[in-house]
């Protein structure tokens, strides 16, 4: 009980701090006709490292795309995850450690609608930072998905003493967002998963 209530008011103010935050930011993306040109005609897998994660959910929530999010069944993980359903971001629920098998069948049906667009991070939820895990990618190429690498940063931030060091943007600081269409062979492997998402370095 006392951690219920717990995730209820700590979720509660992060919702209202974060909310008024990026009230106060201006959002700028370039080079990401591809990615919107492709919304609700192709399936469609977002990626991004962990510590631009919320950045990126910003972004979603701004441009009121139709999206889903992988989120941990970790106790932690619900204050965000209760963030990012006010933000109308859906959640597919588990984790590379722990509930894969349900994530894996949830993201087979949704890309079965073939419109589907499903956000990952694939360093999360524990690490190691920016060291990719290849699981979403696979279930993606399996289903003919189109893959974007997302670079995701603020001209002025904080930075968490997390193991991710997830960024927090500062008052009135210019969120960029930048989405590059990912290509990946047959063989891929997570240190080219990697490359594409540090390649990917967006407008700033």
């Amino acid at each position: 009980m006392f951690i219920k209530i717990k995730i209820f008011f700590v979720s509660t103010l992060l919702k209202v701090v974060l909310n008024s935050l990026f009230l106060t930011c201006t959002l700028q993306s370039r080079n990401n006709k591809d990615f919107e040109s492709s919304i609700g005609k192709k399936s469609i897998l977002l990626s991004t490292w962990h510590h631009q994660g919320l950045l990126l959910a910003y972004y979603i929530k701004k441009n009121k795309i139709p999206c889903w999010a992988i989120s941990s069944t970790h106790a932690d993980s619900e204050i965000l995850a209760r963030v990012l359903t006010s933000w109308k971001i859906s959640l597919i629920r588990g984790s590379s450690t722990r509930g894969w098998f349900n994530v894996i069948k949830k993201m087979v049906t949704l890309y079965k609608k073939n419109s589907s667009i499903i956000a990952v991070t694939p360093d999360g939820p524990r690490g190691p930072r920016k060291q990719a895990k290849t699981g979403a990618f696979s279930v993606a190429f399996k289903n003919n998905a189109l893959i974007f690498s997302v670079s995701a940063s603020a001209s002025k931030y904080w930075s968490l003493p997390s193991w991710d060091k997830t960024i927090i943007p500062k008052p009135f600081s210019t969120i960029y967002i930048n989405i590059e269409r990912v290509s990946i062979a047959e063989n891929f492997n997570a240190e080219q998963i990697s490359y594409y998402l540090n390649r990917n370095k967006g407008n700033k």
